[in-house]
């Protein structure tokens, strides 16, 4: 055989190598372009998927509180367009702002049954009631419901809703009758027993505003307890507090000499409650602990100096490390750097799993085989989500918590990694979800 016709023949095997690989990656993409889209259900055109994001942002109360879901919902759907869209279509948004008002919340339930096809980023305080969502018909006037994927989920109502999958999985544990059962992940409070004191005891501030909240946020620290953290007290902390109002928890610290103070409020308040610490010369804290609502350059400004030392538990990877992560860059470079935020990151992270539901119903049947029904039916099957690396793995339609964790620290201004050592690696022991009782 001559090299020339060598060289050729090889070059032909790898084309067809090539092509075959190429072709069974492609092959659900290529179906869905073959077949020309239609009008399958509200929202879904031939030529767009309309989708809502409800959120709270004008409201006196609390100032564009979910203001980085909107941004994010917004700009992916800028970004997903930019890819080629989904299911051969492009990506509408219509954005409602609940305003954290129940009627803003319900009329916008209501409008975005009638244009859209589902509600991505969900971030409403005053979602309560969910009977428009549940029994929201489709084009057929089968009342399938409205999809909704939420970054947030407040009330029991929604957090048990059949058509609701939050990104971040409600606390309840909604299997057991009596209605105590709840799930936490303890995991950071783990590691500050082990790396920073065994002996740690202190305060809990819990928002207050709404028994909702409240109910939800408690088992933060029941969580803690259960591993070991010993509770000095509890203090209830409201929206409209200034830093003034934190003095009876600063006294209260001192008074017990609490080494660890822990919060489930959010970055405004912890800020102040910080500044009163120094003001009033708390010594004895060794771990000042937030969730992710700290992860913000709102809490970084309003606290000055007083956020250095601050930790926070973050289930997604923090945009300082997104040079590790495509998803997190992605999303850095769609919303703009004075954009980002956690609500913004987990909505993001919401609107991939809304993508992933979306390919997994048009793989099963093509692209006008995509209705509110088999979307539904396709994000029940996805058990296993990290949003392309941006969370830890999740269940999302078992709305049961992740384990994963990582944890943050605030040295000179900015968020630091403590744990996990590796940039976008989250801790994911089984044993961080821990089961607590807590009475209604």
């Amino acid at each position: 055989m001559s090299s020339r016709l060598a060289r050729a023949l090889s070059f032909a095997i790898l084309l067809v190598a090539l092509t075959a690989t190429w072709a069974t990656a492609v092959a659900p993409a290529g179906a869905a372009a073959a077949e020309k889209p239609t009008a399958t259900d509200v929202g879904i055109t031939d030529k767009e998927i309309r989708i809502a994001v409800i959120a709270d942002v004008d409201t006196p109360l609390a100032p564009g509180a979910y203001k980085g879901a909107k941004d994010a919902v917004e700009a992916w759907g800028k970004y997903i367009n930019t890819q080629g869209g989904l299911a051969g279509r492009q990506v509408a948004v219509d954005f409602y702002d609940s305003k954290l008002a129940g009627d803003e919340t319900r009329n916008a339930i209501i409008s975005a049954c009638q244009k859209d096809f589902a509600v991505v980023g969900t971030g409403a305080l005053f979602l309560n009631n969910v009977d428009d969502m549940v029994s929201c018909a489709d084009a057929k006037g089968q009342k399938t419901g409205l999809p909704d994927f939420p970054v947030v989920t407040l009330w029991e109502a929604q957090q048990a809703s059949p058509v609701s999958f939050p990104v971040t999985a409600p606390a309840k544990d909604f299997t057991d009758p009596s209605g105590e059962t709840y799930k936490a992940n303890a995991g950071r409070y783990r590691w500050y027993l082990k790396n920073i004191d065994k002996n740690l005891h202190g305060m809990f501030l819990v928002g207050a505003d709404l028994a909702a909240l409240k109910t939800a946020t408690m088992p933060i620290w029941l969580g803690a307890q259960k591993v070991g953290v010993k509770s000095d007290g509890v203090f209830d902390a409201h929206g409209t507090d200034s830093q003034d109002k934190f003095l009876p928890v600063t006294s209260a610290i001192q008074s017990n000499q609490s080494n660890i103070v822990s919060t489930g409020i959010n970055d405004t308040l912890q800020a102040y409650l910080l500044k009163e610490a120094q003001v009033q010369g708390v010594s004895s804290v060794k771990v000042w602990d937030c969730t992710n609502a700290c992860y913000s350059k709102r809490f970084l400004d309003t606290a000055g100096a007083a956020a250095n030392g601050e930790y926070l538990n973050l289930p997604f990877v923090p945009v300082e490390e997104a040079k590790y992560s495509p998803a997190v860059k992605a999303y850095v470079n769609a919303v703009g750097k004075e954009n980002v935020d956690g609500n913004g990151e987990q909505a993001w992270a919401a609107a991939l799993f809304f993508r992933d539901a979306v390919n997994a119903a048009v793989k099963q049947g093509g692209v006008n085989s995509l209705t509110r029904a088999s979307l539904l039916a396709a994000a029940k099957g996805i058990t296993k989500f990290d949003a392309d690396g941006m969370i830890g793995t999740s269940d999302i339609p078992g709305k049961t918590p992740s384990p994963c964790f990582s944890l943050f620290q605030v040295k000179s201004g900015t968020f630091v990694r403590v744990f996990p050592k590796k940039p976008a690696t989250f801790d994911c022991t089984a044993n961080n979800v821990v089961t607590v009782k807590q009475s209604s």
